[in-house]
């Protein structure tokens, strides 16, 4: 009977676990769509998304601005895993590609491995890599640590914790990426997700347009 009583109590402490793992889950994923929907509806359905062939320019624009051929928009922001700031002017001199993103964002998680895969490539190609957390629609930086760590990032992760990324960048799309050349200039604004294969083609282009000038 003690065995019988034992083998019920096992079975029960195992079910409790089960549910409160499966509650954790769901309260997890309604989080994540609670998250998207708010910076959705939050954000310009309203902004015009840039055509195909206005995503990447190497015209010269005397403005500050995201629009590609204007110069970029400084900002700074703290880094991770380090007790400092990262400001874009401190990377002057080198192609510099920043990538906004969330944990809670699907594609982000889906062309992350791509990113990682590129900067590993082309990281001693005078090539700098920010990857910039929307930290203010998350839940805590424990998420955001925890993806770095599942995704071993080995560029930069600064966390945008005041949202102040959203309005400086225009960001209307989760992810969104950009191309600044070495002399601080937009030359891709790419909203949505991108791919190693598409990432590739518009760094080489452009890297090679701008030697070409130089």
């Amino acid at each position: 009977m003690k065995k019988i009583v034992s083998i019920l109590l096992l079975v029960t402490a195992i079910a409790a676990g089960v549910f409160v793992i499966y509650q954790e889950q769901q309260g997890d994923t309604a989080e994540n769509s609670e998250a998207l929907n708010a910076y959705m509806n939050q954000q310009g359905i309203e902004r015009a998304q840039p055509e195909e062939n206005e995503m990447i320019s190497f015209e010269q624009i005397d403005e500050t601005g995201v629009t590609p051929g204007m110069m970029a928009r400084e900002f700074q922001l703290p880094d991770l895993h380090k007790d400092e700031e990262i400001a874009l002017k401190d990377l002057r001199g080198n192609f510099v590609i920043v990538n906004m993103w969330a944990t809670w964002c699907p594609p982000c998680r889906d062309e992350m491995p791509d990113f990682v895969k590129f900067y590993n490539d082309y990281e001693d190609d005078n090539l700098e890599m920010i990857g910039v957390n929307m930290t203010a629609t998350e839940r805590n930086t424990e998420v955001v640590s925890q993806f770095v760590e599942d995704f071993d990032i080995p560029f930069y992760t600064l966390l945008d914790e005041e949202g102040i990324m959203e309005n400086l960048y225009d960001v209307y799309v989760m992810p969104s990426t950009y191309i600044i050349d070495p002399e601080g200039r937009v030359v891709m604004n790419r909203p949505g997700y991108i791919s190693y294969d598409i990432l590739e083609e518009n760094y080489l282009e452009i890297r090679e347009n701008y030697e070409a000038g130089t």
